[in-house]
């Protein structure tokens, strides 16, 4: 079943080859010619061979039928109508040229927008690629049995919905590469109109793209509804033709390296596909991609505050000549369990509407502004699973009903949260993480050995696969390879004259280490948690003016595990946006308080429970007795006795070391937020656009840098600045209106003055400044 390519173009590194030959993984660049049954022509022309017999599909254009559809006639008449209301004139002649004007640009939007994927086509682009990939990509691996899992699951006849990771513009074409090599169907992928351009638009589209708009709307609050509903017109045509979909969960290619909050947008079209009958259920494929060198550069100039260079053909000419003559190691894609549409919609359902009566927080930390106690409405429960179609339905990409838009939203995040869990750690994120978290002023190669084999060994346990085994020294020094001098540089240090050692060291200056946290915050979402609760526990110690108490080696802290957990969920809440804490299934306390156990479990935090006389004890059953209460719940046990627990904190140096490493995992993220507050001064009786408003953030962060309020370069990132904006939205704190592509912020009415203004930063500020525990070096 697999097929591959049986030489190497360029030798494959010793600790690559062996992560293939322990795991299980398969190189789809390698083919078995030498099979005794291939005759000397298919042995010579192994790569034509294979391509030659690959499964043929047919892949049914459908652009006539999304034309013909009578719902997408309906909105062409509506938008049409409305236009004519406007102008006050009653001329049927009139009317007629402005229903012309609109099915003309429906007919340009579907041309400019459908895929004319083609068998022949992928056929040669597969060949190519056979001899393109091996100069630039060490090997691209997959599991067998993942890749048999996906064969079953296409023989279903259901359409698969592929929802990969995004960052690469590798990504899809390997995808499609290995599918079409393994014989499923090759999928139809959404792509940003921006790759429409000469040449490579009309290659893309015939490997499968299909070109939408990255703003559909360029006036805020006015839709375009026939861009709207050709869009979601073909996409549910394509649905029923049977076509299979791939489409990008977090909209763009990720500039940190972290996952991406998830866009809902297409797949609440396929939600649609499945309330409205149009299919009777599908499979979502979460798709987990990796590379040990992002093939695509680095994102540094966008996150410093430039704008984004826009592709153009010359661009991609030179990008593919330079990626052909440069290195990029291995890379890595994990098909995750595929999921029943059906199922997760029926999951969810019941999920959500137990949810409706509660005020428990989310696994997102959303919610309604914490800076005013202003009720949101409960949204309503689904009544029905399946609905009738209408015109309505046209609007999934737009307007989705309450009933749906929870649904939606919670398949979106756990299938971000899966792929998020399930990405292969490479090389270069242990190497990178390590480097920035814990060793930022260098660390010679026997330590940082010993780190990599502990990290490997806690993510083993916890589940998470690898993209490198084998001799720990050979790995670390294939990482500082691919990253390159640049961002990791080895030097010998003389210890004295029969000894030397080799020290490794980060490059932590602007901008260097923003392109090496990219690598490092593969690894962030995983420690997350651990992060969060450590750094709940350190704003509480600095609430507190009075000198610890010790008890030998621990030292006793003056608040409750309770206010720990609350500590830490409102720290979730700042950080809503950058990450996703659990599965939406699961209450974020109980992940907060698996934390807290596990930290109970390494002894780095020891429990009590208070001591009372015997009186009060008798005194306590009293009340109790003749109150009635007789509920002894496991919940309610558990409440009181996190309320009342003394907590004492390990302050020996081995446990001190792992809070501090715990501690620093979120500190870039939260300077940034602390910078952002503060800079809410400055929108006080004004407003700016964002590219403004951005620079002065940056400008700000600089000054924080210099004067040593902030400790970490990698905070100058605009990405986390952005997401703090959303974050003040969210909170009732800012405004936004965006007219063609230029949004302006400016404070809301009763936060437009600085002692308003002042409360925000303090929220936010206390996560910033943070004692060392006692006994600390």
């Amino acid at each position: 079943m697999w097929r591959g390519f049986i030489e190497q173009t360029q030798p494959v590194n010793s600790a690559v080859a062996k992560v293939h030959q322990e795991q299980g993984l398969r190189n789809i660049l390698l083919v078995d010619a030498q099979d005794s049954g291939n005759n000397f022509l298919t042995r010579k022309f192994c790569h034509l061979s294979t391509v030659y017999q690959l499964k043929k599909y047919e892949y049914p254009q459908l652009a006539l039928t999304v034309v013909k559809d009578e719902q997408l006639r309906q909105v062409i008449e509506a938008a049409a109508k409305d236009d004519y209301s406007k102008i006050g004139e009653e001329d049927d002649e009139v009317y007629k040229g402005i229903l012309q004007g609109h099915e003309a640009r429906a007919t340009k939007i579907l041309y400019d927008m459908r895929s004319t994927l083609s068998d022949f086509l992928l056929r040669v682009t597969s060949w190519l690629l056979y001899k393109l990939l091996p100069r630039f990509l060490t090997s691209v691996v997959a599991h067998p049995a993942q890749v048999q899992m996906l064969i079953k699951a296409s023989n279903t006849g259901l359409p698969l919905i592929f929802l990969p990771m995004h960052r690469s513009h590798l990504d899809y074409i390997l995808i499609s590469f290995i599918l079409l090599n393994n014989n499923i169907r090759s999928p139809l992928v959404a792509a940003g109109d921006n790759l429409r351009i000469p040449v490579f638009g009309w290659l893309l589209r015939g490997l499968g793209a299909f070109f939408i708009k990255r703003r559909m709307d360029p006036v805020q609050g006015r839709r375009d509804t026939v861009y709207r509903a050709v869009l979601h017109t073909y996409m549910m045509a394509c649905l029923r033709a049977g076509h299979n979909i791939e489409f990008f969960i977090e909209g763009g290619r990720t500039r940190t390296g972290k996952a991406c909050l998830p866009k809902g947008g297409l797949l609440s079209v396929i939600v649609d596909a499945y309330m409205d009958g149009t299919i009777e259920d599908a499979l979502l494929v979460p798709v987990s991609v990796n590379y040990e060198k992002l093939v695509d550069g680095n994102f540094v100039r966008e996150q410093l505050g430039q704008p984004k260079q826009m592709e153009t053909f010359w661009k991609a000419i030179r990008s593919i000549w330079s990626v052909l003559n440069s290195n990029y190691g291995m890379m890595r894609i994990d098909f995750n369990q595929p999921f029943s549409l059906r199922e997760l919609v029926r999951s969810f359902h019941a999920c959500n509407k137990s949810k409706l009566h509660t005020s428990v927080p989310d696994s997102g930390g959303g919610g309604d502004s914490p800076l005013q106690s202003v009720p949101s409405e409960n949204p309503k429960p689904i009544k029905s699973l399946h609905t009738v179609p209408s015109s309505a339905s046209l609007y999934g990409t737009d307007i989705m009903v309450e009933e749906h838009r929870l649904i939606v939203e919670s398949i979106a995040r756990h299938i971000v949260y899966d792929c998020s869990s399930s990405t292969a750690v490479m090389s270069t994120n242990a190497v990178a993480f390590l480097l920035l978290n814990r060793f930022r002023n260098g660390v010679i190669m026997d330590k940082l050995v010993e780190a990599m084999e502990k990290l490997k060994k806690d993510l083993f346990y916890a589940g998470r696969d690898f993209g490198f085994t084998g001799d720990m020294v050979d790995v670390i020094n294939h990482a500082c390879d691919l990253l390159g001098p640049g961002l990791v540089r080895r030097e010998r240090v003389i210890k004295s004259r029969d000894e030397s050692v080799v020290m490794v060291r980060p490059f932590t200056m602007v901008p260097n280490v923003i392109e090496l946290s990219y690598y490092s915050n593969v690894l962030l979402s995983h420690f997350v948690l651990d992060s969060v609760v450590v750094t709940a526990l350190y704003s509480l110690l600095s609430a507190d003016p009075n000198p610890p108490a010790m008890v030998g080696s621990y030292q006793v802290l003056p608040f409750t595990e309770e206010q720990v957990q609350q500590f830490a969920l409102d720290l979730c809440e700042v950080l809503q946006f950058e990450f996703i804490f659990t599965q939406p299934c699961r209450q974020l306390e109980t992940a907060i308080e698996d934390v807290l156990t596990q930290f109970r479990y390494k002894e780095i935090l020891l429990c009590s429970e208070p001591t009372h006389s015997e009186n009060h004890q008798w005194a306590m059953r009293f009340v109790k007795n003749f109150s009635g209460d007789s509920s002894d719940s496991g919940d309610e046990k558990g409440t009181d006795r996190r309320s009342t627990q003394t907590l004492m904190l390990d302050t020996r140096e081995e446990a001190l070391q792992s809070l501090e490493f715990y501690h620093a995992l979120l500190r870039p993220l939260i300077d940034v937020y602390a910078v952002s507050a503060l800079g809410l001064h400055r929108l006080v009786g004004r407003q700016l656009t964002e590219h403004d408003y951005l620079q002065e953030l940056l400008l700000e962060m600089r000054t924080q840098l210099k004067m040593g309020f902030a400790q970490y370069e990698e905070s100058l990132s605009v990405d986390p600045f952005k997401n703090s904006l959303k974050l003040f939205e969210r909170w009732e704190v800012l405004e936004c209106l965006s007219h063609d592509r230029i949004k302006l912020y400016y404070l809301r009415d009763e936060f437009d003055s600085e002692r308003n203004v002042q409360t925000v930063f303090e929220k936010v500020k206390r996560f910033k400044w943070a004692p060392v525990p006692s006994g600390a070096s």
